[in-house]
């Protein structure tokens, strides 16, 4: 079996402070663009996926605690970034998500941010549903 070799890009933990959101996002963003790890999707659509996914799990996961902290890793393989970011709530059932995401009201005033990250990246769940993990093919 041929093992291939995945690039660690980061691995940190981030308050879930309203006030550090986007500068959370920014650093984050940052780190992953200046990997040179070429992607599929622009540095705008990682940021818009990064920017939904944080915010749902600092605001719905762990409830804008700043206690609490959201845990991201990144790393790159030979086709795709992986990236996971997890909080420390309760989670939730993601079925009824993983079922709608393809026909969601992108009107609506809640739940368009999963919609939007499946426009660039694949997504999955932990079993718990509080960690979601991207997938984001890289350039051929």
């Amino acid at each position: 079996m041929v093992q291939h070799k995945k690039t660690h890009i980061l691995d940190a933990a981030y308050p879930s402070d309203q006030s550090k959101r986007k500068d959370i996002i920014d650093t984050i963003c940052r780190t992953v663009v200046e990997s040179g790890v070429d992607m599929a999707i622009t540095p705008e659509e990682l940021y818009l996926s990064l920017d939904e996914a944080i915010t749902n799990a600092m605001e719905h996961g762990n409830r804008w605690d700043p206690r609490k902290n959201v845990a991201v890793t990144v790393s790159a393989g030979l086709k795709e970034v992986h990236i996971s970011i997890a909080d420390q709530g309760r989670g939730f059932d993601t079925r009824e998500i993983e079922a709608g995401i393809k026909n969601r009201d992108i009107l609506s005033n809640r739940g368009r941010g999963i919609y939007i990250i499946n426009q660039f990246c694949d997504i999955t769940w932990n079993k718990t549903g509080n960690q979601i993990n991207l997938l984001i093919k890289r350039k051929s």
